[in-house]
């Protein structure tokens, strides 16, 4: 500026929740601790969320997801993204956490997955409402190969939410 000040942005300050620390969680929690998210992880199995493979979270949740997730402080400033190693483990996290405040919920996942996931929810009364707010799947569609490129396609599709709102995600097709 002329007058010889800058302004730098300050970014709301969100808790991004990744359940489930295999390759994708570990990628994204990085990548979204470098852009000033509050990164908390959440595994059932303790050396998945060891402090070496999570450095920057400032959470590591250990235990079963049934357990953890409903005792979770999950407010309008919590963002969930569902990473989990296998489809029961995704259902039973999506069924947590649909309901709840955040304003963002993830699941990683094929068209396939993520269809019958969302069957059997609904039929575990699980309200259409609360699904439909899903991203599901996860990510901006950028043709990703590779983790870090799940990892960059997801974190954009975080901040996309971040800094333009519920307009900053586009619908999703097949859900």
């Amino acid at each position: 500026s002329a007058s010889g000040i800058a302004y730098l942005p300050v970014l709301p300050r969100c808790c991004l929740v990744i359940v489930g620390g295999g390759p994708v969680g570990k990628a994204v929690g990085e990548l979204a601790a470098d852009l000033e998210f509050d990164v908390w992880v959440v595994d059932d199995r303790p050396e998945f969320v060891a402090e070496e493979r999570f450095p920057r979270a400032s959470r590591r949740i250990s235990g079963p997801i049934d357990r953890v997730l409903p005792d979770l402080a999950v407010t309008s400033d919590t963002y969930c993204l569902i990473v989990t190693r296998g489809h029961g483990h995704d259902q039973n996290a999506l069924y947590h956490l649909a309901p709840t405040a955040a304003p963002y919920v993830g699941l990683i996942g094929s068209a396939r997955k993520i269809k019958l996931i969302f069957d059997s929810l609904r039929e575990s009364g699980v309200a259409a409402s609360a699904l439909a707010r899903v991203s599901a799947p996860v990510g901006f569609d950028i043709g990703s190969q590779t983790v870090p490129e799940i990892a960059v396609s997801v974190v954009a599709e975080l901040i996309a939410r971040r800094n333009l709102g519920p307009k900053g995600l586009p619908r999703k097709s097949g859900v």
